[in-house]
């Protein structure tokens, strides 16, 4: 049965919308929307076009501004209050946002000045760009996806046993030492050539990028001997998404996964927690272009 994400995050929005300055589980949160914590940031960033903590930063310097022309309290005030540590921190990203400091929205002395001085902001000039009707509204939580090519094909991958390398540290980050060190082994068992994964255990939103675990793996064939830092691991198999493109750039990795979880969020398909992984068909070393598959599981 095809899965309606945005009617699954229509409770959290609506959650979000009244407690956003307030602490929250994030388990709890994501129960609402029937999701496990690994999946919840994932498809809200699919849905939304926003990460969760953008999301929360925007409605609380949205409403910081409401604070500051209607009350006139100090800066530093409205920081603390909307979880800022510093009001440097707070001016910075409020400008960021709006492309004006707290102060110019404070000293605003009416309605009318402070209505332009917010035409004028990065919102404003956005929302002609953009159009600003009532369709734009529930934009977060419409049943009707955005217009995309859908690239997404359902594949089954038979289980079998991998031979890996662990990274931990922000993903794309001291790769190429544990490549060596598994293609170094590889050769010496004669399985070089083995279908190359690489395995994400964790979502970046919510565990700290330092602890962030990636497996750089190889498929194999038959049985080997490990030894050092390569150790062995069980691949389930199963159903999985998958979406094959070329990379020429490694800036290119990020968005290739958020346009991967936009098409399972279009196409209405069940993920489980079974981790996500990179498949890679080739690898040109000279010129840095491969041909890989991103991968996420299904039921």
């Amino acid at each position: 049965m095809k899965t309606d994400y945005h009617q699954k995050l229509k409770p959290v929005i609506r959650y979000l919308e009244q407690n956003y300055n307030s602490p929250f589980n994030l388990h709890d949160v994501a129960k609402m929307a029937m999701l496990s914590p690994y999946h919840f940031h994932r498809v809200f960033k699919a849905v939304t076009g926003e990460t969760l903590n953008e999301y929360l930063r925007r409605l609380r310097l949205q409403q910081a501004a409401q604070d500051l022309f209607y009350k006139k309290p100090p800066i530093t005030a409205v920081a603390l209050d909307y979880g800022f540590s510093s009001s440097q921190n707070f001016s910075k990203a409020f400008r960021k946002y709006f492309g004006l400091s707290p102060t110019d929205i404070r000293n605003c002395e009416n309605l009318q000045l402070f209505s332009e001085v917010l035409q004028n902001s990065n919102i404003g000039n956005q929302q002609r760009n953009t159009g600003n009707d009532s369709e734009n509204i529930n934009e977060y939580t419409s049943p009707i996806p955005k217009q995309r090519r859908i690239t997404m094909e359902r594949k089954q991958f038979e289980s079998g046993t991998l031979a890996f390398v662990r990274v931990t540290g922000p993903y794309g980050e001291n790769y190429p030492p544990a490549l060596d060190k598994l293609y170094q082994w590889a050769a010496s068992q004669d399985v070089a050539d083995s279908t190359c994964l690489f395995i994400y255990h964790d979502n970046p939103e919510i565990t700290p990028s330092d602890k962030c675990r990636t497996d750089i793996c190889l498929m194999l064939s038959k049985p080997v001997t490990v030894s050092g830092e390569v150790e062995l691991q069980e691949f389930v198999g199963g159903e999985y998404g998958t979406m094959r493109k070329t990379i020429t750039n490694k800036e290119q990795y990020g968005p290739a996964w958020n346009e991967h979880i936009s098409q399972i969020v279009d196409l209405g398909l069940e993920m489980d927690d079974r981790p996500c992984f990179e498949l890679y068909h080739s690898y040109d070393k000279e010129k840095d272009i491969s041909d890989v598959s991103f991968c996420s599981a299904i039921k």
